[in-house]
Order: C-alpha cells, then structure tokens, then sequence
C-alpha cells in the first residue's frame, strides 16, 4: 500500500469518526428536547385512561402506585382516593400477543371485583385480534349527529369481565380452553392472552389485596 493510500484511510477514519460523534452528540440533544413531551403525553393518556375506569377521585393514581411481582412479571397497582380514602384501584400488566406485547389497565373495586378491562397497548392484526382489543362508539344513521356518550365505550369480549373477582384456585380462560370466557373467532390467541393477563392482575390483587391497600391507602383511610 502506498503512503498516499495509508493517508486517504487515515483521513477517511477521522471523518467517520468525527461525523459518529457528531451524530451521537445530535442524538443525546434531540433524546433530551423529547424526553419531557414523550413522558407528558404519556401521563395523559394514562390519566385518560384512568378516568374512564376508575370512579371520580381527587388525588393523581398513576403516582401512587404499588409493583407487585406476579409471573415472572411486574404489574403496577395505582390507588384513586376521594376525600381522604381508597375507593379503587387500577391495575397494569402486560403480556405476548400474537404479534406482539398486549397491556392492560384494568380497574377493580377495592374489594377486588372488576369494574372495567382497557387494552392500552397492542400491535394485533387490524380486523382480528385488534378487534378484541379496541374500545369504539359505533357510528350508524341514528346517532351520526349526536354528542358522543360520556364513559367507556364498549367491547363485548372485554365487558365479559366487568363484575368478575378472582376465587383462589379458579383460572379464568376461554371456553375453547374449557372456561367460561367467549372468544373472538379467529382472534383466539388474541383472546387468551387478554383472559390471562386479566386472571393474573385480578389473582395477583387477591394475594397481595393487605399489602396493596396498605402501600396506597391514605394515612388513617379504609381501616
């Protein structure tokens, strides 16, 4: 190799090298600019969603919040307090769909029982699993020009578990699977991995309900 080949890669190494660093330099400005609006619009959406499974409360839940280990998993138990006691509870987990990771924020009476299931994440096939997992007001003719209804929207494979508490030894699954749990056909995977986080968060509440109620409830409250 000649002197003037060894001296084109020298110079060709120190501008790969120098453009890396700047382009890592670029990519740390540009993360930390985005970090505080991602992190916002997130804590909106979680609020959102927690508004509409929760009952009306004064405090912020998704900043009182318990992880409990379940399943080789984390779930996440946020508290929703209303003057000066714990009259909910959300719970978050996640778990592998068929094409993906599939999280759920699931709203349960203090007690235990479910009061509503929200997907608020997943990548399923669109007009399959996606329908097992999204919540739509339905538009037709007769309402085309109305106001859209306050509350939650409906999913009939969801709403299934609107009222369920976990018994100790009892799995929930799919009537495919033995259960009692209709599922979606064509989108049964869909629907076991939706039944079976919803068992697991309900399950892990029932073991950990002491612990739970005492990390989250107000100094004094729901003694």
């Amino acid at each position: 190799m000649s002197l003037k080949n060894s001296e084109n890669f020298i110079v060709l190494g120190l501008f790969l090298a120098v453009l890396g660093l700047i382009s890592a330099v670029l990519l740390a400005v540009f993360s930390d600019i985005v970090r505080e609006p991602i992190a916002a619009a997130e804590l909106r959406n979680t609020n959102k969603a927690l508004e509409q499974i929760l009952p009306p409360f004064d405090n912020q839940p998704s900043q009182d919040k318990v992880e409990i280990e379940a399943g080789g998993s984390a779930i996440t138990f946020m508290g929703a307090v209303k003057d000066g006691r714990l009259v909910a509870l959300a719970a978050r987990g996640e778990r592998k769909g068929y094409a993906g990771p599939v999280q759920a924020l699931v709203g349960l009476d203090v007690d235990g029982k479910i009061r509503a299931v929200l997907i608020t994440k997943q990548n399923e096939t669109p007009g399959l699993g996606a329908n097992v997992c999204e919540r739509k007001f339905k538009k037709t003719i007769f309402n085309l020009f109305q106001k859209r209804p306050e509350g939650i929207a409906p999913n009939a494979f969801l709403d299934q578990f609107d009222g369920k508490s976990a018994a100790k030894g009892v799995t929930w699954k799919v009537k495919k699977d033995g259960g009692d749990i209709d599922y979606v056909t064509g989108a049964t995977v869909t629907s076991r991995t939706i039944t079976a986080l919803t068992d697991e968060i309900a399950q892990c509440y029932l073991a950990n309900r002491e612990e739970i109620i005492r990390k989250l409830a107000p100094s004094g409250g729901n003694k």
